[in-house]
């Protein structure tokens, strides 16, 4: 296990990436970057842990400043994070399963 210093060292590397988290869970609505770069995010914290971990926490700090938004609203913004991970995700599975084009014609 690696010691405190290197846990610190470690957490604060994701910080502009946590920022850039917040800033995007914040927003009413994400346009097709923003919505891009809010999966990219959410892969690399399934991928890594401490990651996960500090949106999980971010994600509590974001509630907290959203306290007037209803929870219909919330709902909404998160179907549409589904459908545009979603979305990224199946063009992006597309494009590693799409065919090689056959060089020996």
């Amino acid at each position: 296990m690696p010691p405190c210093d290197e846990w610190l060292s470690i957490a604060l590397a994701y910080r502009s990436t946590v920022y850039d988290y917040c800033q995007l869970a914040l927003r009413p609505t994400l346009d097709q970057a923003a919505a891009e770069r809010m999966g990219e995010i959410l892969q690399q914290a399934k991928a890594e842990p401490l990651l996960s971990l500090l949106i999980d926490e971010a994600d509590g700090l974001v509630e907290r400043l959203q306290p007037c938004l209803c929870q219909q609203h919330l709902q909404q913004q998160q179907q549409r994070l589904r459908l545009a991970i979603d979305a990224f995700w199946v063009e992006e599975l597309l494009a590693t399963c799409r065919p090689q084009a056959n060089t020996n014609v």
